[in-house]
């Protein structure tokens, strides 16, 4: 029991890491705030140092062993479910848990044809899909809630692995006498649209931030807005005026994905991985 109880208390110390709160914590947690603190409490007399400076009632502020901590926890942790799961699953066809998060384009153009081709690799798994833009992918694998995912930007991170996929063309679509149609902060695309504002030195007097690659097609076929848009997004509308970019404005497409994974899922990924490479 002694073992169940500090993956327990690792599973709090790692909410209270990620919120820096108690009572958020205690509320994602479906525990009361006392015993959040006492836990945390309990683990820093475990292993005789402070994980959290307390700076008043709500602040707290990880020290140097918090974060050492945080980043063995989430190895621990994705080990000790992963040894569960074979514990349970030995003789059994139960399918085990996969989320995954593909970027707007990606979700849209790269992985529905990647599912199609590894349908049988999929019997394994239960799968649960997110759209999300590249920058919140590669957080929430940073945090474990996700397995592995499709970006479009190069980012990096310790401890997650990088495969290039595919390569797509990015071109100027829509009026130029109309407002420009930005993607938000932190997808793929936002960057190369303000290159491409800045390498032609154009202003953003008049903008829209949307959080859509399909809603800002529409506006373009409707005659609204110009943007920077993958070109494989308008195959199927010639009406939308394009201008074609130069190799700058080439970008990859990847998989990321956590250096620990479930055989089954590591497996799958395999799979994508040689699937895109015979494209």
């Amino acid at each position: 029991m002694e073992v169940v109880n500090i993956f327990k208390n690792l599973e709090i110390f790692k909410s209270v890491y990620e919120t820096r709160n108690f009572t958020t914590s205690a509320q994602l947690l479906f525990l009361s705030q006392p015993t959040i603190s006492v836990q945390i409490k309990q683990l820093e007399e475990t292993l005789g140092v402070m994980l959290f400076e307390r700076n008043g009632r709500q602040q707290i502020v990880p020290t140097e062993s918090g974060t050492l901590l945080y980043q063995q926890t989430q190895q621990l942790l994705d080990l000790w479910q992963q040894d569960l799961f074979a514990l349970k699953h030995q003789k059994t066809d139960q399918k085990i848990a996969c989320k995954i998060a593909a970027s707007h384009t990606t979700a849209a153009y790269l992985l529905p044809d990647l599912l199609r081709k590894n349908k049988e690799s999929l019997k394994r798994l239960e799968l649960e899909v997110s759209v999300l833009n590249s920058s919140q992918i590669m957080e929430q694998l940073k945090q474990h809630k996700l397995d592995f995912g499709f970006i479009e930007k190069p980012l990096t991170e310790k401890n997650i692995k990088r495969y290039s996929l595919t390569t797509d063309q990015l071109v100027w679509a829509g009026n130029e006498d109309e407002p420009w149609l930005l993607r938000e902060h932190g997808s793929g695309v936002y960057h190369y649209s303000i290159n491409y504002l800045k390498a032609n030195n154009l202003t953003l007097e008049h903008f829209m931030t949307i959080k859509s690659n399909s809603l800002i097609i529409q506006l373009l076929r409707q005659g609204i807005g110009q943007s920077i848009v993958s070109q494989t997004a308008l195959t199927d509308y010639p009406e939308i005026p394009v201008k074609v970019l130069s190799k700058q404005y080439q970008r990859e497409f990847y998989l990321v994905g956590r250096s620990e994974l479930p055989k089954p899922i590591q497996e799958f990924v395999t799979c994508l991985i040689n699937e895109s490479s015979k494209a």
